[in-house]
């Protein structure tokens, strides 16, 4: 009894509820999102890989990206729903969702170990749902959302073996670190960490010099068997195939422009504030504060006595901190270049969150210790929270289902401004919208449209059947009947009179629908 008392704490027990209503909720708010610019791409990816290990499908050795990271997307590919288009890609936003689901509890997990007081993990947990870009991402960017999912899992598994080192907990950190770098192979920072943390450990006397070369080359084995085994095109020819694979990681071939300060850039030429300024205009400001407050209490404490770098209480902040350090230093010095905002980066985010909850605990205590009253404390630390979280839960439930173009107040006074100087629907989600704004408004049963970009195509296979037969895409704009745009790389009006249809943010057109003839 006392066991399961241990387990079902009130805080796990609340987490669990409000982790029963977040599913049903996802599952059904799954089939309102339009289709991203690269889920076709994945689609394809995912397709050819699971060809290639169930069939021997040798279409995967030609295929432009073969050496992205296949793991997920074979998941994807075995359990879709593939009876219509419109099937395949919500089943899709629902699986990917799922995989959101399991990294908001893996996090809960992760945070329980980092911090004493059990309902900071419920409040870290929180600070992740609640954040606009993320949450949106978590049903259709099936490539950044399940990796920043499964470092968190592998973050959490390193946490877990440092705790108490033994040969089967280094044999499951090595095992979740196979799988994030199966999804995506940036995650073999994993490596890095894991090592410098048990360096760490061993520097500190808490782990025996022998045992530590031991475990590592456990891990190491573990690690390098999986990955390899997780990257069916490595199975050939892998002599060429992984220094390929990890060239193209560094230097990954995108060359479209992206919109940053106003200026259109090279996503190889960017300047060095790029990665901080998106976070820093993407993040809700209660959690940027939250987010500073943590790093710099941690960096205070480290300076102010360097001796606990190296002390077991300071293990789950120096973890994020090289969580966060090492692919920031790798961008640094690499110069791997950035696009689409900073959803590349994503993985980082729930290490910048772990000094968030860390700003909450010293702020809530502070507070705490002020006051003095233990009867105000409760009511107080609530509000504090509903202040810090409402924000963002009210901007989400009124934009749905475009979460994806939040900014907070720092990207500039209003959308309009903020439309002419970062990128806005660069997934081109919004198209969706437009699409069934042209079919509601034009019931001839065959519409000639001339689409902006990609998306716009796209993003009929998740329309109805019967409706989506009706849209026949044009290549040249002088034989359409409606002109469709999300504004990607044109944040200027166009000079078309008649527009039928407007999706706003703010002050600004995201998507605009124009009738030519």
């Amino acid at each position: 009894m006392n066991r399961l008392q241990r387990l079902l704490t009130p805080p796990r027990l609340v987490f669990g509820l409000l982790m029963a209503v977040f599913l049903a909720a996802g599952m059904h708010l799954a089939a309102d999102y339009g289709i991203s610019w690269d889920e076709p791409i994945q689609v394809d990816i995912g397709i050819k890989n699971y060809r290639y290990v169930v069939h021997a499908d040798p279409a995967l050795l030609e295929l432009k990206d073969r050496h992205y990271g296949p793991l997920f997307e074979m998941f994807l590919v075995r359990f879709m729903d593939q009876t219509s288009p419109r099937s395949m890609f919500i089943s899709r936003h629902r699986l990917t969702f799922l995989a959101f689901w399991a990294g908001v509890i893996g996090f809960y997990l992760l945070l329980e170990r980092v911090f004493p007081r059990r309902w900071l993990a419920l409040f870290g947990a929180g600070l992740l749902v609640f954040s606009p870009r993320i949450f949106a991402d978590a049903f259709y960017n099936s490539k950044d959302i399940p990796f920043m999912v499964a470092v968190i899992w592998a973050a959490a598994a390193l946490q877990y073996y440092l705790k108490n080192p033994s040969f089967q907990r280094v044999l499951l950190a090595g095992l979740f670190s196979a799988v994030t770098t199966g999804i995506r192979l940036p995650g073999v920072f994993l490596v890095a960490l894991t090592a410098l943390m048990m360096g760490r450990d061993v520097l500190a006397g808490r782990l025996p010099l022998r045992r530590a070369a031991g475990h590592g080359l456990v891990y190491l084995l573990i690690f390098a068997g999986l990955t390899f085994l997780f990257y069916p095109v490595f199975w050939r020819e892998p002599l060429t195939e992984i220094p390929q694979a990890f060239e193209i990681m560094a230097n990954f071939p995108h060359f479209a422009s992206v919109l940053y300060m106003g200026h259109f850039l090279s996503p190889q030429t960017l300047p060095w504030h790029y990665l901080p300024v998106w976070i820093g205009i993407t993040t809700p400001i209660p959690c940027l504060l939250l987010i500073l407050t943590g790093i710099g209490r941690a960096i205070w404490q480290w300076l102010h006595s360097p001796k606990s770098l190296l002390a077991v209480e300071s293990t789950p902040l120096m973890l994020a901190a090289l969580w966060l350090g090492l692919p920031l230093g790798a961008v640094a010095v690499r110069g791997a270049p950035m696009y689409d905002a900073w959803r590349q980066m994503f993985f980082i985010y729930p290490a910048l969150l772990i000094f968030a909850t860390a700003g909450w605990d010293w702020f809530s205590g502070t507070i705490r210790r002020r006051i003095g009253n233990n009867t105000l404390n409760l009511p107080l630390t609530v509000i504090l929270a509903v202040v810090i979280f409402a924000p963002a839960a009210l901007w989400m439930a009124a934009h749905h289902p475009y979460q994806n173009l939040y900014f907070n107040p720092l990207a500039g006074p209003d959308m309009q401004t903020v439309k002419m100087r970062f990128d806005m629907d660069y997934w081109g989600l919004t198209y969706r919208r437009g699409l069934e704004a042209i079919l509601e408004h034009d019931q001839r049963p065959l519409i000639n449209i001339y689409a902006a970009n990609f998306p716009g195509e796209a993003n009929a296979a998740i329309l109805p059947p019967d409706q989506a037969g009706r849209l026949n895409f044009v290549q040249n704009i002088e034989e359409a009947d409606y002109f469709i745009t999300n504004y990607r790389w044109h944040p200027q009006d166009y000079p078309y009179n008649d527009e039928i249809f407007t999706l706003r943010l703010g002050n600004a057109r995201v998507l605009s629908v124009f009738r030519l003839r």
